[in-house]
Formats: structure tokens, sequence, C-alpha cells
């Protein structure tokens, strides 16, 4: 015979894993694709020409536990092709993209319970892999940077 635990101990013991998982990583939301505003810097000139354009967005990565609350604003500019072999990159695809690329770094990055000043250099290591990864990357030759381009309107998340 199999003894069940009382309802408000099965509530208790289902908030106490749901807030103890939330501490290893809880990631306030995801990130919209449309926090991606690509700007064109460099023009596509034609069959031998590459062009280029980027977004850049200010994230804020943030944990919260019993122990300590840490958050870390990253500044993060995502460089992609408009062209790259035969396939064009448009604004669409690479917001997307960029967008979950954000969403899985972020997760890593507070798993690993890294300090703010390397939590940061982390998520765009993690995020430019992601993106231009050899095996199933969706944007080769993406890259992910602190801010570099002048002249471009960051988007602020959250």
């Amino acid at each position: 015979m199999h003894i069940r635990p009382p309802l408000t101990a099965r509530v208790v013991l289902l908030w106490l894993a749901a807030f103890v998982s939330c501490q290893l990583a809880c990631v306030g939301g995801h990130i919209s694709p449309s926090m991606f505003q690509f700007t064109n810097v460099v023009p596509y000139t034609g069959p031998e020409g590459g062009g280029w354009k980027v977004a850049q967005v200010l994230i804020l990565l943030g944990k919260i536990s019993p122990m300590f609350s840490s958050a870390a604003t990253c500044d993060i500019e995502v460089g992609v092709p408009e062209k790259y072999g035969e396939v064009w990159v448009t604004n669409e695809f690479a917001q997307v993209e960029a967008a979950k690329a954000a969403d899985h770094a972020a997760r890593r990055v507070l798993r690993e319970h890294q300090p703010t000043a390397l939590a940061c250099i982390k998520f765009r290591e993690h995020m430019q892999s992601i993106l231009r990864d050899r095996v199933s990357g969706p944007i080769p030759g993406a890259t992910v940077t602190r801010f570099r381009t002048s002249g471009i309107s960051p988007m602020t998340f959250p």
C-alpha cells in the first residue's frame, strides 16, 4: 500500500523544487527578436561584396538566490553578413536567431555561477559560438562583441 503525503506537503515540496531549480538558473524572460534591430553599416555591393549589419542591445543578466543577488548589464553588438555564399541573411532571420542564441547563452551563463565581471564576457562567447557553430550554427561569420559601431541606437532588455 502506497501512502500519499497530505496535499499541503505536496504543494510545499513542489514549490520547494521549483524554487531550488530557479536558484540554479532563473532567467527573467525570453529575449524578444524585436530587441535586435539590425542596421546596415556596410552596404552590399554585388556578387563579390559582402555587406554587414549590426544590432546593439543592453541586456541585464540577473540571478536571485537566498544567499545573494547578482546582476550584470552587458552591452551586446551582434554583427551578421548581408549574404554568405548564396544565402541572404534577412533582418527577420537574424533577429530570431540572435534572440534564440541570447536566451540559450543567458541560461548557460547563469548556471555557471560566474562573477558579474566575467558574466558578460562568457555571455558574448557563448552567444557567438551558438550563432556560428560549424555544424548547426545558423549564421556563419556572425560576431558578438561589446558595442563597437557608433551611430546605432541600442535597445534595452528588460
